[in-house]
């Protein structure tokens, strides 16, 4: 029987589906380990908003709300538990008195620059198999994918 090009091309986007499907609940159950290596008692939903004033700096909570599509009452929870724990601080937007800048901490840095190292070593890891050549082939093929699924 001969497989048409179409029905090839679908069977290939169903097998991509099923493989994004099985790294994005990796990815979820990850967030989870990772925020309990940060703090053991840290919410996995604060885990990406801390990645994230780490990454891109400085943010109020009204935009790592719309950022992450969250409600502000569940950003102001996460935002409370990241200053109880000294891995962001608080201060005042100097554009609007009635807001406030979150940033990270020495201590919030610290802690995920030493679980960035521990990342890439369990990485480097469980790719030992793989060649230099084929990690550049998956992180380019992952930024086209990325690229083309931008909004």
């Amino acid at each position: 029987m001969m497989i048409t090009m179409e029905a090839e091309r679908d069977e290939a986007i169903r097998d991509l589906e099923h493989e994004i499907g099985k790294l994005l609940r990796r990815v979820r159950r990850g967030l989870t380990d990772r925020a309990a290596l940060v703090d053991p008692s840290l919410n996995a939903t604060a885990y990406p908003l801390l990645i994230t004033l780490n990454e891109f700096g400085p943010h109020r909570a009204a935009d790592l709300a719309d950022l992450f599509a969250l409600d502000k009452g569940a950003v102001s929870r996460v935002v409370h538990q990241l200053l109880e724990l000294d891995l962001i601080e608080r201060t005042p937007d100097p554009n609007d008195g009635r807001a406030s800048i979150l940033q990270m901490s020495a201590k919030g840095r610290q802690r995920l620059a030493e679980l960035a190292d521990q990342r890439r070593e369990e990485f480097g890891a469980k790719l030992a198999g793989w060649d230099a050549d084929n990690i550049h082939e998956l992180a380019r093929g992952l930024a086209r994918f990325n690229l083309a699924i931008s909004d």
